[in-house]
């Protein structure tokens, strides 16, 4: 019994091992929300620079509308100083599907992640003016009163205040 209890052990762990090789070395666990600084509806994806699919994305509205995309939950994504390729598909809210543009950049993670338990890491997707996008986790206690990260764009808040790329 005890060996094969050590043997399921065993296969879980390589397992383990080889999900998290597939997307290099520094990973990180966290929620993905998206930034708008642009005037366009934004709907992206995540992806490995290979072009593998992450399983991760989202939508974000225009800055005029607010700028902010809701938040998904939770996956493993490429850590701090590695690369995710950002695919995302650009048009008007009302516009046809064979009207939006896509582009695709490769981008650095930039940021901090914790493994501490009584915390939440969040990968934000920011896009600016002439399709430039920027990716940056932040890490944020799930402690009652513990302030919030001045990392943390205004727009989640329902605050219009613009942000430049590398701010």
């Amino acid at each position: 019994m005890k060996k094969i209890t050590i043997l399921l052990v065993s296969i879980a762990l390589m397992v383990s091992a080889c999900a998290a090789s597939s997307l290099g070395q520094g990973i990180a666990d966290a929620s993905v929300m998206g930034a708008n600084y642009t005037n366009d509806y934004i709907n992206f994806t995540l992806m490995s620079p290979s072009g593998k699919n992450l399983g991760m994305g989202g939508d974000a509205k225009p800055f005029s509308d607010g700028g902010a995309g809701g938040t998904a939950c939770c996956a493993l994504l490429p850590g701090v100083g590695q690369t995710v390729r950002v695919e995302f598909r650009v048009g008007g809210f009302n516009d046809a599907a064979d009207q939006y543009k896509t582009y695709i950049r490769d981008v650095v993670v930039k940021g901090v992640t914790s493994n501490d338990p009584d915390s939440m890491n969040y990968l934000i997707v920011r896009f600016f003016p002439d399709h430039n996008v920027e990716a940056e986790f932040i890490t944020e206690s799930l402690k009652s009163g513990a302030p919030v990260s001045p990392r943390v764009d205004e727009l989640f808040y329902g605050r219009r205040v613009m942000r430049h790329l590398g701010e």
